[in-house]
């Protein structure tokens, strides 16, 4: 499923949020920043979250 931009910068946010409140990462990274780190994960396609779309009909 491809993302949108508004759908990827929603997930980096509410990621970003997650990993500075003290979640766990996906992945294995030595960078600092939550919002670097959440990038990496949307990009190795490891992000816990995923968007939910309205059903067309």
């Amino acid at each position: 499923m491809k993302l949108t931009k508004f759908e990827i910068a929603r997930i980096l946010g509410a990621r970003s949020l997650q990993l500075s409140n003290g979640a766990y990462t996906t992945i294995e990274t030595t960078l600092d920043s939550s919002l670097k780190i959440a990038y990496e994960e949307l990009k190795q396609g490891k992000v816990p979250l995923k968007p939910i779309r309205p059903i067309k009909g």
